[in-house]
């Protein structure tokens, strides 16, 4: 495939300070964990190519802290996406406090309704049976509103437990949305 034959997505990544949302971001860009990575200030974005599959990814990383959402930074800044992911800490369960408030922010996004949403849960290596019981109930709610959330996944970058289905899913997922290629 040439490169400007593709289709471009956006993937906005949005929720809980400190979830790992930006580890997630440069494991799926450069296929690393960074142990060294510093917090998102505002914004940060990579490029993944899915040659392969025809498609190239913008992968979007917000900083989760109030200032930055409060500051109204993230409504133009979600405009153009594919698909939301929202991202919790899964082994702490009061993170998912969260996201209402980014599905709110996403929901501004004029598309919103044809934006692929998933609630992501990061750090699966380190849940314990306490915290998984916990999360059952809480992501039930999400999950029982197909319209802000379609589909759950709880990985672990650091372990790659289940960043393969994901991204599988993602792509598959995309690949069904028109968009125009660029030229």
């Amino acid at each position: 495939m040439s490169k400007s034959n593709y289709v471009l997505h956006k993937i906005s990544i949005l929720g809980t300070p400190r979830s790992g949302k930006t580890t997630l971001a440069v494991k799926l860009a450069k296929g690393i964990v960074d142990n060294e990575i510093k917090s998102t200030r505002g914004v940060d974005f990579h490029v993944i190519s899915a040659e392969k599959e025809g498609l190239k990814l913008q992968v979007w990383d917000y900083a989760g802290q109030d200032h930055y959402a409060d500051a109204g930074i993230f409504d133009d800044m979600v405009m153009g996406a594919s698909a939301f992911l929202f991202c919790y800490d899964a082994k702490d369960p009061s993170s998912m406090s969260e996201i209402d408030r980014w599905i709110e922010i996403a929901q501004h996004h004029k598309r919103f309704a044809e934006t692929k949403k998933y609630l992501v849960g990061l750090k699966a290596d380190l849940v314990d049976n306490a915290s998984a019981m916990g999360l059952n109930s809480l992501v039930k709610k999400y999950l029982e509103n197909p319209d802000l959330v379609e589909k759950h996944f709880i990985v672990s970058t650091h372990e790659d437990i289940n960043l393969d289905i994901l991204v599988g899913e993602l792509i598959d997922d995309l690949k069904s949305i028109k968009k125009i290629s660029p030229q």
